[in-house]
């Protein structure tokens, strides 16, 4: 029956390749999965199509250049419409909300991870400074109460939050607590948190500008008292007074060194004249 039709109005798949700007291969795989047949195809195989099959590829070409699946393409060719275009397209545009916004954290990531190792290679960690520092943006887990017992618990809860929020792992692990509790040794609220960029989506907490004194220390998180004591002495030599919480930051973890004699934490406390 297809022999009856004349092919000479029509043309054949290389001519058709080449005016559509498909690949041949393309044009076969399209005719197999039934996204885009041919208008006949001889006894002898032969493809042929016809040129009101260019509006079709206009509509796979625009589809596949905006990162929309075959399966997509394919169930919309079957019915075009603006209702179903807008429903497509309003799923495409959260597809790519999401993929920028991950692609945003790990600009941030980098940025973050180069300035700390940079930091890490020449920061003296003999004595704490007093700084003058913007506000800045915290993604915050829950507020925990500190137990030695539930230190594991506690972190799992934040990777679990932060996974929850579509966020990726691989920012520095920091941590913040009252300042006067842990001079107290008294065991208060706590919690973690990732320092995180406008463009990144998620709830942000502000981490006050302000006044603060700056200490570094090889351990991870500032894991001992003692490490707060130079912190405290250098406070009240100053005649300053804490006002707000203690923020732990790593500054070189297990990313930038195998040895943990050589890990680095930033540690910020806000004071007042």
């Amino acid at each position: 029956m297809t022999n009856i039709i004349s092919s000479d109005n029509y043309l054949s798949i290389s001519a058709f390749s080449d005016l559509s700007g498909i690949s041949r291969q393309n044009l076969i795989y399209y005719d197999t999965v039934d996204v885009l047949k041919p208008f006949i195809v001889k006894d002898n195989g032969y493809r042929y199509y016809s040129y009101e099959q260019l509006e079709e590829v206009s509509i796979i070409l625009t589809l596949k250049d905006l990162d929309f699946s075959l399966k997509e393409i394919k169930t919309y060719l079957k019915n075009i419409s603006p209702e179903n275009l807008l429903q497509l397209i309003n799923k495409q545009k959260q597809k790519i909300s999401e993929e920028l916004n991950r692609l945003n954290q790990m600009d941030f990531i980098i940025e973050q991870r180069s300035t700390h190792a940079a930091i890490s290679v020449s920061i003296d960690c003999s004595k704490p400074v007093l700084e003058e520092c913007e506000e800045e943006l915290l993604f915050m887990g829950p507020v925990q109460e500190f137990d030695n017992n539930s230190i594991e618990k506690d972190f799992d809860s934040f990777l679990a939050f932060s996974k929850k929020n579509k966020l990726i792992y691989g920012y520095p692990l920091g941590i913040w607590a009252c300042y006067k509790d842990i001079i107290a040794g008294q065991n208060g609220k706590y919690g973690y948190f990732y320092k995180i960029s406008p463009t990144i989506k998620a709830v942000k907490t502000i981490k006050p500008a302000g006044l603060y004194v700056i200490g570094y220390d090889n351990s991870y998180l500032a894991g001992e008292l003692e490490i707060f004591k130079p912190m405290d002495q250098f406070i009240r030599d100053h005649n300053l007074s804490p006002c707000g919480n203690v923020y732990i930051e790593n500054i070189a973890d297990e990313i930038n060194t195998s040895n943990p004699c050589q890990y680095l934490s930033k540690i910020s406390v806000q004071v007042e004249c």
